[in-house]
């Protein structure tokens, strides 16, 4: 999966991260600012959240944003498993000590590696 499917501005609205979700086949954005630092990783569930609050569907993402979120600094797949495992994640951003994106893990790296170790 290439970054610049899931990266999204934190002055987009719920309604453009919902179809950049749809777009890019995956369950969440990870949503930056305009110094290009990550702010947070919006998902389906925030969205579903969003429409159930009432919250008008053109709402900059920065306005709803949570102020925490799961990150990692070096990719490494056992830790991602465990985010997964844990807080139900699909996507863990990798960031630099500036929060600036580097990577990101998804579930589907972390099954493929497990089942190519199995193979």
């Amino acid at each position: 999966m290439k970054k610049d499917e899931i990266l999204i501005s934190d002055h987009e609205s719920i309604k453009a991260a919902a179809s950049q979700i749809l777009g890019a086949s995956v369950r969440c954005v990870v949503v930056t600012n305009e110094q290009g630092m990550v702010k947070g990783v919006f998902s389906e569930g925030d969205i579903l959240r969003a429409i159930v609050q009432g919250v008008d569907l053109h709402t900059p993402l920065k306005s709803i944003m949570q102020p925490s979120f799961h990150y990692l600094h070096k990719k490494d797949l056992k830790e991602a498993f465990r985010l997964f495992k844990k807080f139900g994640m699909t996507l863990v951003p990798v960031v630099d000590k500036n929060f600036i994106l580097q990577d990101v893990i998804t579930i589907h790296d972390v099954f493929s590696c497990f089942n190519d170790r199995m193979l």
